[in-house]
């Protein structure tokens, strides 16, 4: 009877053992569901337990592999957002599921907010009975996201008794690592101190205005009212009426049942930087919103200015040659055929804008980095203008007059003759040419489109391109032109072989960009090469005179160059300007230590940003004023692709290089300069930004 007995204690103890242990666990562990391995989900408990609340605190930790992304309380334009449904439970109250400050993403086009990577939720769950056995039994589902979308459902199951819980040291650490990543909560009554949210039922826009001047950047993020998606047009810095500067946030609003009707309603605005973050639940007023200054009319106008600039900006110089040989044969020419010609030429151009546009478009769609000039941050692009620009530069020299391949011959002569589709090729070739290329007024056209609507991002690349083609536009239309220039001649020779040596010179360049790329050595012996065959064919075709000028032409543009880039052509540009890497964080640093900050975002591939360099930056006064000691000097290196450079130029509205900005104590948010820089415009910018 004594061992019966024994035998039954023990039994009790090992099962009061059993669920103690696994009551104290509190975990789900890793739950993963075999038709979407990528996301992985646990649920735990910290083991605390608030008696005066009945609350035990919890988290939930998901996480994402690779590119997957999952979303926010509030999707946005598209996606649902992630649920837990608790009806099975027992013992369980109210959930209080708390959203770290999340970031924003365009999916498949649309603009959403949500996560990347590992996520952890805090959530506050409520007990009825501290005492009593608690059974969780809740279903998780989740849209998890890349170039698709995949809702997949985990069962989280726990049973514990609230007052009997240990502490769990890592989901312990975890919730307050989490706790510190969600907005802190500013209630109505505070709030209107700190944001004034205005609805315009005229234009369906709504405006947020930071009141708080702390702010660096920020996130601007509205939710609040379930049928209402608030799709957001930009933040920028602008004046109030008392003189002030706020950051201002519009949106464009819609709502899936109809007109929106925001007035007096409540809504969640959540801000964040890099520094903090807040939710502020206020009320909506009504504002009247002046219309954007950057109407679509008008950066239409801009983009047909910058479109037309683009003709004699230096990177489009070479082509202008291609452009030139097909008008010296004009005057031979009916009237038809001239026209013709030119507006091939011209619907090259706009063609190849429109490729541009679409190129753009699917970054967008597939959420890549976006800008003026981005695909030449692409290897296999650079090589494919190396091969046009060599194959027109020695197709001017007559390099397929050869016995090649007859398909090939054809082909080849084709692109540098004068054939409708050959001139056609010249002004896609020409478009390529002038992308490294900003110019005033493209910038804040290209800027505009980039982060416009599909319909205006066309527009807007439709008129560059009519600016771009206009000349040949109007030459089409009055073909008599052509008549003016002058009979060809012997001097047809001379005027080849000049911009057959620019087309080299152009090629060389290009080859020079893959450095970053490919080794040294090979683009030498590449470069190399090609720089033989060229000087061989112009020998055979026009004699080693004709060598010797192209090497004469060569050190004299070297020799011009030389002595309007520097006060003594004798001594090289300087090259010891302390330039930092492109940290936002290091830039706030020295600011708040008093220093002026000049930060150049440039690309070796961006023509302009060379121009800016070597005629204002290298250059005195200029150069000595950023060589003094409160002067802290920042570059971001846009060469090769780098998302945080990209997602600096974008907070600035900007999508391409050069990009120039001076930061200081008196100007703390920067002040941008234009696209083309003047020593007065850089030397009044630091004097503005500096202390004192």
């Amino acid at each position: 009877m004594n061992i019966v007995k024994i035998l039954l204690l023990s039994l009790l103890t090992l099962v009061s053992i059993s669920i103690h242990s696994f009551a104290s666990a509190a975990t789900t562990g890793w739950l993963v569901n075999d038709n979407h391995p990528p996301v992985k989900v646990r649920f735990m408990l910290t083991g605390e337990l608030d008696e005066q609340t009945q609350t035990v605190p919890a988290i939930l930790d998901v996480q994402l592999d690779d590119d997957w992304k999952m979303y926010w309380r509030t999707p946005g334009e598209g996606g649902i957002a992630p649920k837990i449904d608790w009806s099975e439970s027992s013992n369980l109250g109210d959930v209080d599921w708390q959203w770290p400050t999340p970031k924003q993403y365009t999916i498949m086009g649309y603009k959403t907010q949500g996560y990347q990577g590992e996520s952890i939720f805090p959530i506050h769950l409520k007990v009825d009975d501290i005492n009593a056995n608690t059974e969780l039994r809740g279903k998780f589902t989740l849209s998890s996201c890349t170039t698709v979308c995949v809702l997949t459902d985990y069962e989280l199951e726990l049973d514990f008794i609230p007052d009997e819980l240990q502490a769990d040291t890592e989901a312990m650490f975890a919730f307050n690592k989490s706790v510190s990543t969600v907005p802190q909560i500013v209630e109505t009554q505070n709030a209107t101190e700190q944001v004034n949210v205005g609805w315009d039922m005229n234009q369906e826009l709504l405006q947020v205005t930071l009141l708080d001047n702390q702010w660096r950047r920020p996130q601007v993020i509205v939710d609040g009212d379930q049928d209402t998606n608030f799709n957001i047009l930009g933040v920028s810095r602008q004046s109030q009426a008392d003189g002030t500067d706020a950051w201002v946030a519009q949106f464009d609003v819609s709502n899936w049942s109809g007109d929106p009707k925001l007035f007096e309603k409540q809504l969640n605005v959540t801000v964040s930087d890099n520094q903090r973050a807040y939710e502020y639940q206020t009320g909506v007023g009504l504002t009247s919103i002046e219309a954007a200054g950057n109407s679509l009319l008008t950066m239409m106008l801009f983009a047909l200015l910058g479109g037309l600039i683009l003709n004699v900006m230096p990177c489009v110089l070479p082509v202008l040659g291609m452009k030139l040989s097909s008008v010296i044969a004009a005057p031979d020419m009916q009237k038809n055929q001239i026209r013709s010609q030119f507006i091939a030429s011209a619907l090259g151009i706009i063609v190849s804008f429109w490729l541009l546009a679409a190129f753009v478009l699917t970054l967008k769609f597939t959420g890549q980095a976006i800008g003026w000039g981005v695909q030449f941050q692409n290897p296999w692009f650079i090589g494919f203008m190396v091969l046009v620009t060599s194959v027109f530069s020695l197709n001017m020299l007559g390099a397929f007059e050869i016995n090649l391949p007859s398909s090939l011959q054809t082909k080849l002569a084709t692109t540098g003759g004068n054939d409708h589709r050959g001139h056609f090729l010249q002004g896609m070739f020409a478009t390529l040419l002038a992308t490294p290329c900003s110019a005033p007024f493209l910038g804040t056209a290209v800027a505009f489109a980039l982060g416009a609507d599909v319909l205006s991002l066309l527009v807007i690349f439709t008129a560059l391109a009519v600016g771009m083609a206009l000349p040949w536009i109007l030459v089409a239309m009055f073909p008599q032109v052509a008549r003016y220039f002058p009979k060809p001649g012997r001097w047809m020779n001379i005027v080849k072989v000049f911009f057959s040596v620019l087309l080299l010179i152009t090629s060389l360049w290009l080859i020079s960009l893959l450095a970053s790329f490919i080794n040294v050595m090979v683009l030498w012996v590449i470069a190399v090469l090609l720089v033989v065959v060229f000087f061989w064919l112009m020998a055979k075709e026009y004699g080693v005179p004709a060598v010797i000028a192209s090497f004469s032409m060569v050190v004299m543009f070297a020799a011009i160059g030389a002595f309007a880039t520097s006060d003594d052509w004798s001594n090289p540009l300087p090259s010891d300007l302390a330039w930092t890497p492109l940290e936002q964080s290091d830039i706030a640093s020295s600011v708040a230590e008093g220093k002026t900050v000049f930060v150049d975002v440039t690309a070796d591939w961006c023509i302009t940003c060379k121009a800016n360099k070597v005629g204002v930056i290298l250059q005195d006064p200029v150069y000595s004023t950023l060589k003094q000691d409160n002067i802290a000097l920042v570059e971001g290196d846009w060469t090769t692709a780098s998302q945080p450079i990209t997602d600096y130029l974008q907070s600035h509205g900007r999508f391409g290089v050069p990009f120039n900005v001076v930061y200081g104590p008196n100007a703390p948010e920067g002040i941008k300069l234009p696209v083309i820089l003047t020593t007065e415009q850089v030397l009044a910018a630091i004097e503005r930004a500096s202390a004192g």
